[in-house]
């Protein structure tokens, strides 16, 4: 018989003695507040239900990876085959036990240097804000609480650095981890820890797209610029944190805490660029 979701929540916390302790100190000194926010994030479990979707017409299976360019693939995805299932929730392996018949197509996903990702979420929901007044400013603003409500230690005005420091945390960590900052691997990777027939890269978007696009039969066509940082308001604090990303300026500490936290997905990265990962 299955576990309710109380039952399983209660179990993960049991096996996690880091994040009961934090839960005790906080009930101990009174701070309610944030031993609930403890306990719903020490109770989480890694947010593998990234979208993915599936075109029977083109018979392929992309893998959204997401701060990877991910609104550009999934619109040009639909253009192509409007009929196409946008399927998400689930895991990878979850979604291929159930519908095998998607494990012969032709999968593909795109990934990005770990440090250009994770500056890319701090720029985010630290600054994001979109230009456009209604459902996309709320969605971004409800984004950017959620996140903090969400996770002990993730806090407002936090430097580049201090959020680094927190993604080495236990509640930085994948154990826990939303899918904007959970390894890039655990998302794309299947049953037995198969790789998609092709990894591109963010880098070489355009490139590696119509290496895509030639499998798939589609015109060479660059992907369409969508929901980039050209589309918010950018205040003193988000300018210096993009110059410094552009500039190469990253802390020292800054990368060995990422390259600690994302060892696998720099090797991931690394190995696309040379194609071994395709």
């Amino acid at each position: 018989m299955k576990l309710s979701r109380s039952a399983q929540r209660l179990g993960r916390l049991a096996g996690r003695p880091r994040v009961l302790r934090d839960l005790a100190a906080e009930l101990l000194h009174g701070r309610f507040g944030e031993a609930a926010r403890i306990a719903r994030a020490g109770s989480g479990s890694p947010d593998l239900g990234a979208e993915k979707i599936a075109s029977h017409k083109l018979r392929c299976l992309w893998l959204c990876v997401p701060k990877v360019a991910s609104r550009s693939i999934a619109h040009a995805l639909l253009e192509a085959d409007p009929a196409a299932e946008v399927l998400s929730g689930r895991s990878l392996a979850a979604l291929l036990a159930d519908r095998p018949e998607l494990a012969d197509y032709f999968s593909f996903a795109f990934v990005r240097s770990p440090v250009a990702r994770a500056m890319s979420l701090h720029a985010e929901i630290q600054f994001g804000q979109a230009r456009n007044r209604g459902a996309q400013e709320r969605a971004k603003r409800e984004k950017r609480e959620w996140f903090f409500d969400r996770f002990p230690g993730l806090e407002q005005a936090q430097t580049f650095d201090a959020f680094c420091r927190w993604l080495a945390t236990p509640y930085g960590s994948d154990d826990f981890a939303d899918r904007h900052f959970l390894s890039q691997h655990l998302q794309i990777r299947g049953p037995e820890g198969r790789l998609p027939d092709f990894v591109g890269r963010l880098r070489t978007l355009n490139a590696d797209w119509g290496a895509v696009a030639a499998r798939l039969d589609l015109p060479a066509e660059p992907l369409p610029a969508l929901n980039t940082m050209a589309g918010w308001d950018a205040g003193a604090s988000q300018a210096r944190a993009l110059r410094q990303a552009a500039e190469g300026g990253v802390t020292a500490e800054a990368r060995a805490l990422l390259r600690r936290r994302y060892a696998e997905d720099f090797r991931l990265v690394d190995a696309a660029s040379t194609g071994d990962a395709m």
